[in-house]
């Protein structure tokens, strides 16, 4: 790929950078085999999505703890006109791009309608040298196990130097991009992984590395103000044909949050809860459908539900809100997280 960089620049950062790796490798060790640990083998393949565009096949990416928003590499899905992401039931829900970090080539999505029942949380600190990890190579496959093999820095775009990147061993393979690194010790996310430079504006980056939990929380951090209409509902949908009475499907609010929108219009949630089948009089067989319907509304504006609960159905109008900073976030029905909040 032509890059624009001053030669100068190029010549400084480069330099640095290569300090920056060499005086971070680690010390040469016998290579040692990396158990996989029973909570990375049951949860990454639990909190990693397929990122589409279409049906084409982009990247994977990882579900994070509290928002339910998902990190994934930039360069993949820059250039995508119909994004979407499919969990790991097979679930799809649109999706949007609320923030990115082109020097190191992250991006930030959020489903249109659609939570997934878990998530990783951004580890507190970066880890070290030799530390154990895993990453899903293909989104509902084998867990691959191996270690954070050393520290490196590169160039990214306008000649921003790019610090303690992760270089992993064994080298990730094409697939893996926009996976996240479990790591070991803290089971939390310390990094995540993204294309080599033939793929990217990133010189000197020769494989597939791991961009530092330090950049991830940065981004994460940021896009916390990114407000999108939000119901204060958790739903699952209901597959078409697996009830009588919801032949055509539907979404079964599972939660209700206390302060949201669901709550203020008197919806019901829980094993028996309130069954959504129609919005603005267009019908809602799935999370996908809900999702199409609030595209483009804004908060504060109004979206009428028709809603099922026992032999009754009736409309409810529900505001749009801006969903509550995750820290605020009130406790909910204790029935656990899916798709669709």
């Amino acid at each position: 790929m032509a890059r624009s960089l001053p030669l100068i620049a190029l010549c400084a950062a480069l330099s640095l950078g290569a300090t920056h790796a060499l005086s971070q490798v680690a010390p040469s060790a016998e290579p040692r085999e990396v158990v996989t640990p029973p909570n990375a083998r049951a949860r990454l393949p639990r909190v990693t999505v397929n990122v589409l565009d279409g049906r084409d096949s982009l990247a994977r990416g990882v579900v994070l703890q509290d928002t339910g928003r998902i990190l994934t590499a930039l360069v993949p899905v820059r250039e995508a006109r119909d994004l979407r992401v499919v969990y790991p039931d097979g679930r799809i829900d649109r999706a949007r791009v609320v923030a990115t970090d082109p020097a190191w080539g992250v991006a930030l999505l959020e489903g249109n309608a659609g939570r997934w029942v878990e998530g990783l949380r951004i580890s507190d600190r970066d880890g070290r040298a030799r530390d154990e990890v895993s990453w899903v190579p293909i989104a509902g496959s084998r867990v691959s196990s191996g270690l954070l093999r050393r520290r490196r820095s590169f160039v990214g775009g306008n000649a921003a130097l790019l610090r303690d990147a992760w270089e992993l061993d064994p080298i990730p393979a094409n697939s893996a991009v926009g996976s996240g690194v479990f790591h070991h010790a803290t089971a939390t996310l310390v990094g995540l992984i993204v294309p080599p430079d033939r793929e990217s504006e990133i010189t000197g980056a020769d494989v597939a590395f791991a961009v530092p939990a330090t950049v991830l929380r940065a981004l994460a951090n940021s896009a916390a103000a990114a407000a999108r209409p939000w119901l204060g509902l958790v739903m699952v949908e209901i597959p078409p044909g697996a009830s009588v009475r919801f032949a055509t499907g539907g979404l079964r609010i599972a939660s209700v949050a206390a302060n949201g929108p669901g709550a203020a219009a008197g919806l019901r949630g829980g094993p028996n809860g309130d069954v959504i089948v129609a919005a603005e009089n267009r019908a809602v067989r799935s999370l996908a459908d809900l999702g199409d319907i609030l595209e483009g509304r804004q908060i504060g504006q109004e979206v009428t539900l028709r809603v099922t609960r026992g032999g009754a159905t009736f409309d409810e109008t529900l505001t749009l809100a801006a969903r509550p900073a995750p820290r605020e976030e009130p406790n909910e029905q204790a029935t656990p997280r899916a798709p669709g909040e």
